[in-house]
């Protein structure tokens, strides 16, 4: 660690890890705890911001803003998605690597800030929509916006300080989510929703300045951070071919059916990513960050991996099934009448959804064991056949595109769980081992309430004669009964109870 640099020593609380080997179980509880309840809780007002937004605008608005978003996105998560995996897995790390990453990263968002501000016309063009054009320029300063927050939040993330995390992301969703309100009230249309996409990054730069007192020093000469770039790049390099792989199914639908059908998949989309984004995605740093301390003790290392694994799988399978067996229901009660078709899509993603929350933690495995490169490969892979499966599914329309990405994830699951687990010789049988008795459980729960609802002549009447709200709440009270008792019977016990039992009270007693 260079310690050249005045600044080392002051920092050197922020930059060290060893402290965080003791007790890392605890401050990984927490930290999952606080960012769960955080992100609940952010959801919560996001989600009423949503319905507010989509009785205020139109599908149109949202599928402008969404075909420049599909594009901006990718940009702003250049050092967001690469650099801050870099800092938190490096065990040794001075104020001068860090100083200067800091610098490097600021230069090229810059870069990139006006590079997309130029090529905005080629959006509109691609798009036809000429519209585009100023809604893409403007967009474009989110990326810097993003870019001045990337290093602060990465040494809180790897300093395991997820409460403060979770304050930052919280504060600017909860903020931008009422500017954009607030626009929307004054008539400003689909404005509203480009300052909410600039307002959250701002808002997350503005408080991780004010919330971890660092301050990058002059790039000190001699100081090498070449093997962070390179570990950050190929991490990126991943999150680029992932990022397409995630967004080519709304580029798809946008240019091929237009801003209206758009519209109504974005909606679906962003819902059925609700999940995804409460467990796995907003749990990325730290399930990274402990693995990351655990990769030189297996034992532990899978122990970590393997109570994580059995947590995500016992909620998330069943809001996979339940999401598409109410989901347009839910849709209709939540954002109104106007919404139909994004509801018949969100029934069609909601069998991928607790599959989505499974597959994302290949990543951690990968980052963990710093192998990025191996991460980048398994993305490449993984975009091939989500075109080639988006593109059959275009033949039948919007549904026909989400019908497609619920059969990707049930072809590339294990495969992708297999190979992320290689290097530490994880294998297909030790993640069905922990994952088919969840997996059974959600199927065989929503068969049943399936064949009630739907097939089954008398209960199928009276729940065709109930309201939206009605069959949501009979709907979910009906299933989560199912679905507990069927865990009861697949485990011969409440083991999964107890493991949720102790987790919450380490995360509670401390």
């Amino acid at each position: 660690m260079s310690d050249g640099n005045p600044g080392a020593s002051k920092y050197r609380h922020i930059l060290d890890t060893d402290h965080l080997k003791s007790g890392l179980k605890t401050k990984a509880l927490r930290g999952a705890g606080f960012t769960v309840t955080s992100q609940a809780l952010g959801f919560g007002l996001q989600t009423i911001g949503t319905i507010i937004l989509a009785r205020l605008l139109s599908p149109n608005d949202f599928g402008l803003v969404a075909m420049v978003t599909a594009f901006s996105l990718l940009v702003q998560n250049f050092g967001f998605n690469g650099f801050t995996e870099a800092v938190i897995q490096r065990d040794d790390l001075g104020q001068d690597h860090v100083s200067k990453l800091f610098w490097v990263n600021l230069l090229i968002m810059t870069g990139l800030t006006l590079a997309f501000a130029a090529v905005s016309p080629l959006i509109a063009l691609f798009y036809k929509e000429p519209e585009l054009t100023r809604i893409g320029m403007v967009m474009s300063l989110s990326i810097l916006c993003g870019g001045l927050s990337t290093i602060h939040l990465a040494l809180l993330q790897r300093g395991m300080k997820f409460h403060l995390t979770s304050i930052i992301f919280l504060l600017a969703a909860v903020l931008s989510t009422i500017v954009a309100i607030v626009a929307a009230t004054k008539g400003l249309g689909y404005w509203s929703l480009v300052l909410r996409r600039i307002g959250q990054p701002l808002g997350m730069a503005v408080f991780a300045w004010l919330l971890l007192r660092w301050l990058p020093g002059r790039p000190a000469k001699g100081t090498s951070i070449a093997s962070l770039l390179k570990f950050g790049i190929r991490t990126y390099a991943y999150f680029l071919m992932d990022y397409f792989r995630k967004n080519s199914d709304r580029v798809i639908v946008g240019r091929f059916f237009g801003t209206v059908p758009l519209g109504h998949y974005d909606r679906a989309y962003q819902f059925s990513a609700i999940l995804p984004n409460q467990l796995t995605a907003s749990l990325a740093g730290v399930g990274v960050a402990a693995l990351s301390r655990l990769k030189d003790d297996p034992q532990r290392y899978l122990g970590y991996y393997a109570k994580a694994l059995s947590i995500l799988a016992f909620v998330a399978f069943p809001g996979s099934v339940l999401f598409t067996l109410v989901g347009k229901d839910l849709i209709l009660l939540l954002l109104g009448s106007q919404w139909g078709r994004a509801g018949d899509i969100f029934a069609a993603l909601g069998p991928a959804v607790g599959l989505v929350v499974i597959y994302d933690s290949n990543v951690w495995l990968h980052i963990s064991l710093g192998r990025p490169d191996r991460l980048f490969k398994w993305s490449v892979w993984a975009f091939i056949a989500a075109l080639a499966c988006f593109f059959v599914g275009k033949s039948f329309g919007p549904i026909g595109v989400a019908v497609a990405y619920s059969v990707l994830f049930y072809v590339m699951l294990l495969p992708a769980l297999r190979y992320a687990g290689q290097p530490m010789n994880i294998r297909t049988s030790f993640h069905l081992g922990i994952l088919w008795k969840y997996w059974a459980a959600a199927f065989l729960a929503g068969g049943v309430l399936f064949v009630a609802a739907r097939l089954f002549g008398p209960t199928a009447a009276i729940y065709a004669r109930l309201g939206h709200l009605a069959r949501v709440g009979l709907g979910s009270v009906v299933y989560a009964g199912l679905y507990l008792g069927l865990i009861l019977i697949l485990f011969q016990g409440p083991e999964p109870f107890r493991l949720l039992r102790s987790i919450a009270r380490e995360i509670v007693s401390r």
